[in-house]
């Protein structure tokens, strides 16, 4: 493993994808047992994609004994699609990893606070700042986060300059924590999405961004280089703004 430091950002290179979400995991594991030290409960928010696959994996089977559930409470960055949908992001969490925790532990359930799709986006985004309010007003203990080929950040999506589109989440009040939108097609074929936004996302204790694929190499040199992008045309650079342990692998990093 080398690191590599960035402004707040703490760049971490790893032979491969298996040893990355080993590192995921062990600081899952690590910052809980932090936190328990001083509070009643932990919150961490997972992000969605395929980059947490192999921590969700990891957490349901090597770490499940270690861990201290009925303590924990999980939030989602963003969300796609209902929950019953596998492009959802609840959906491979919850087969990978929490349907066998709770089968297990069947009252760590009431502790899955998953983005209510059902609701529609104005009165699922409602509910869930209420949930939120509730377990971590000041923000999460945790909080891994993701990347998009097109830059975007969790559910924050860029600003489209071919079609006219400009994403409103950035005129809102920074008091708000959750937003729920509609994209266009030509941006996304998910259309409708509920995100935390991103200033109640820096206020996390404890920032992970996962990055693998050569894809998202482009992205992650914008993000850890000097040059200023607008983040309405990189939401992703959004993280500059607080301390982050960006996670990546050596083929990653190589196509930088």
């Amino acid at each position: 493993m080398k690191v590599k430091n960035f402004g707040n950002l703490k760049l971490e290179i790893y032979n491969n994808y298996q040893e990355l979400s080993k590192r995921a995991a062990e600081i899952f594991l690590r910052t809980c047992q932090d936190t328990l030290k001083t509070k009643d409960i932990f919150s961490v928010s997972l992000s969605g994609g395929k980059t947490p696959k192999d921590l969700f994996e990891l957490l349901s089977r090597r770490f499940r004994k270690t861990v201290p559930w009925t303590s924990i409470h999980i939030f989602w960055t963003d969300e796609r699609a209902r929950k019953e949908n596998p492009k959802s992001n609840f959906y491979l969490a919850w087969n990978i990893w929490l349907k066998n925790i709770v089968n297990k532990i069947p009252e760590f359930k009431k502790n899955i606070h998953r983005i209510k799709m059902e609701m529609g986006i104005v009165k699922g985004a409602k509910e869930y700042e209420r949930e939120i309010n509730k377990f971590a007003p000041e923000g999460f203990d945790l909080s891994f986060h993701g990347i998009g080929n097109d830059g975007h950040r969790n559910g924050i999506f860029p600003d489209n300059q071919k079609i006219n589109w400009k994403n409103r989440i950035w005129d809102l009040p920074k008091k708000r924590m959750v937003y729920g939108y509609k994209l266009p097609p030509e941006v996304n074929p998910f259309t409708q999405r509920i995100t935390l936004t991103p200033w109640f996302l820096n206020k996390s204790k404890n920032n992970v961004l996962m990055v693998s694929g050569g894809k998202k190499a482009k992205v992650l040199k914008k993000i850890i280089g000097k040059k200023n992008y607008n983040f309405r045309n990189l939401p992703a650079i959004t993280f500059r703004d607080t301390s982050v342990i960006i996670l990546t692998t050596k083929s990653t990093f190589s196509k930088i």
